[in-house]
């Protein structure tokens, strides 16, 4: 299947509007993703952590990309990780599973009632509603600050470790 790919927005630019876990689909390991939008509120989607192991890619991905995958799927044919390989080319065969994780934890994919190892697109009124109330309300969440690493800035998470290499003193 070809689909566009939305070209990559700057995700350095990107705030965090929310950070949460939720099971793999297997359900053998948590994964923690945030959730977020750029400078014109476009939502994107962002794997972490995995406490499973395992290689995945942490790379944003636009929620208008991973529609249009599903919407295409919804026109007769179930949604499977397989579905959203497209919006990860080259990258690790976990990462579109992890991602499938996701979309289910927050209600926009369900479990298909024809086939459960299929999904179907969910109702996405709840987490619209949650994303408008965190666009209006949250500040940017940033990772904490370190005593040993002063930060005049908020870091974005990228990648799994956020520790800085060198102390201050060493710059």
């Amino acid at each position: 299947m070809n689909t566009t790919v939305l070209p990559d927005t700057d995700t350095d630019s990107i705030r965090i509007l929310k950070t949460a876990s939720c099971p793999s689909l297997s359900g053998k390991s948590r994964l923690t993703y945030n959730i977020g939008c750029n400078a014109e509120g476009e939502i994107h989607f962002q794997v972490i952590a995995n406490d499973g192991g395992g290689f995945w890619n942490d790379d944003w991905v636009a929620q208008q990309s991973i529609q249009e995958v599903l919407d295409k799927q919804a026109l007769g044919n179930h949604i499977t990780s397989a579905s959203l390989r497209t919006l990860y080319t080259g990258k690790s065969t976990n990462s579109p599973g992890f991602l499938l994780a996701v979309l289910k934890a927050i209600g926009l994919v369900q479990v298909s009632q024809a086939n459960p190892r299929c999904y179907e697109l969910g109702s996405p009124n709840a987490f619209m509603a949650e994303v408008t109330a965190l666009l209006a309300s949250a500040p940017e969440l940033v990772i904490a600050e370190s005593v040993d690493a002063p930060v005049s800035k908020p870091l974005s998470i990228k990648g799994k470790s956020i520790k800085p290499k060198k102390s201050p003193s060493e710059y």
